[in-house]
């Protein structure tokens, strides 16, 4: 009876450490969006041209994208602790370097090479191994709680930036989240010390090895997914507000369906996270993927319609951010906790491909045929075949390659991916 209730206190604890990690990750991911947010600020003090600004801004999401297979590797060789504390830090030094710049070069510097470096950290790829390590039961429901970190900086985060660049400038609101960042960093490492190290010594040697994740077919089909995933992400991103106002919304209803999808996206996350963690099956990401696709459609379909367009908002956003979840606690049931970071790591760089190819691919059908029809019917169609894709995804217990286990008496057989 005892034991029993000091392992509920435990797991009580370690839900809200990981609730308590989410927000300052949450916290972090609002500086993503603070160069759009102070993005004519900026112009003005710096004379910079949008594509100048604009190039910064995706250098900062190129170095975020490439950098996720590092990012997972040093929380493989290392600690997620470690890895975050140095990850806030560094996006703190950049938003600090880039609240004293006076050029582009400086400003590059700070907002685009060192906040895309500690803006890698912010990331799935940091705590998929974490969760994996602190959760058996509930596994992606907890991942579903750090999947809301984006979601929830954009919400909640950006308008409170929003009200220190309208109360003190943006110099100044760059300055105090950098400062902030700088200050949690620290209390992040603390955070993410593992808190069940007996567990943590065992499951850490089991697994598969990168090269064995990559063999099996389940990793490609998540790559796929992933990829589908950045693709119509890309289009919303991009296009949904002049998709709107040219079928003749106002920007206040377009900007309304955008936050939307954010809202619904933590929605999605919880809802069908924990649908995972009772069916232990491919099919909720399938449903998702599939819910991904319809939403495009039923958006081409409603036309005008106010209510059909926001509810075409909402059901792509109930699918946003549930991707993440789902891929990431599918890949440590089938590969284990061994090199789990890495490979999920090279996973998730597959997204902001996808992401990039979404928007130009996008841009060029529009400049093509003046409408937004045909991106549209590609990416419904690109959700509908992910979950045709994702769907046949299954655990079976089998053994990893013989190179890449620990020995025999420590590790048991683990799930690798086949197709039903």
């Amino acid at each position: 009876m005892t034991e029993s209730i000091g392992s509920q206190r435990s797991s009580a604890r370690t839900w809200i450490t990981l609730i308590a990690v989410t927000t300052i990750m949450a916290t972090a991911a609002g500086g993503r969006f603070l160069v759009g947010l102070v993005f004519p600020e900026l112009q003005h003090d710096l004379h910079m041209s949008h594509a100048r600004l604009g190039s910064i801004v995706s250098l900062s999401v190129l170095i975020v994208g490439l950098s996720q297979p590092f990012v997972g590797w040093l929380v493989d060789r290392f600690s997620a602790g470690l890895v975050a504390l140095v990850g806030l830090t560094t996006l703190g030094a950049g938003l600090v370097l880039g609240s004293q710049a006076h050029d582009a070069t400086l400003l590059a510097l700070g907002l685009g090479v060192l906040a895309g470096l500690g803006l890698a950290t912010v990331s799935p790829t940091l705590l998929t191994p974490v969760v994996a390590a602190w959760f058996s039961r509930g596994r992606t429901t907890a991942l579903s709680i750090v999947a809301t970190a984006n979601p929830m900086g954009q919400a909640l985060v950006v308008p409170v930036l929003a009200a220190v660049v309208a109360a003190f400038g943006w110099r100044r609101a760059l300055l105090l989240l950098g400062l902030a960042l700088v200050a949690l960093a620290p209390v992040a490492f603390r955070l993410l010390a593992d808190r069940s190290p007996g567990r943590s010594r065992v499951e850490s040697s089991q697994g598969c090895g990168v090269i064995d994740a990559l063999r099996s077919l389940a990793w490609w089909q998540f790559a796929f997914g992933f990829f589908v995933c950045g693709f119509t992400m890309g289009w919303v991103m991009t296009y949904f507000v002049d998709y709107a106002t040219r079928i003749g919304f106002g920007h206040t209803v377009a900007a309304t369906g955008l936050a939307l999808t954010g809202w619904a996206s933590i929605a999605g996350a919880f809802a069908t996270g924990w649908w995972l963690d009772r069916s232990g099956t491919s099919l909720p990401l399938a449903v998702v993927y599939a819910l991904r696709g319809l939403g495009f459609l039923l958006l081409l379909v409603v036309g005008a319609s106010t209510a059909g367009v926001l509810f075409s908002a909402l059901v792509i956003g109930f699918s946003w951010s549930a991707t993440t979840p789902l891929t990431s606690s599918l890949c440590a049931a089938l590969y284990g906790r061994r090199r789990l970071g890495t490979i999920f790591g090279l996973l998730f760089a597959v997204m902001p491909v996808g992401t990039a190819a979404g928007s130009a691919v996008a841009g060029i059908l529009f400049d093509w045929t003046g409408h937004y029809t045909l991106s549209l019917v590609l990416a419904g169609a690109l959700g509908l075949t992910a979950a045709a894709v994702e769907w046949p995804v299954r655990v079976m217990a089998r053994p990893c390659a013989a190179r890449d286990v620990a020995p025999p008496t420590t590790v048991p057989i683990y799930p690798v991916a086949e197709s039903r």
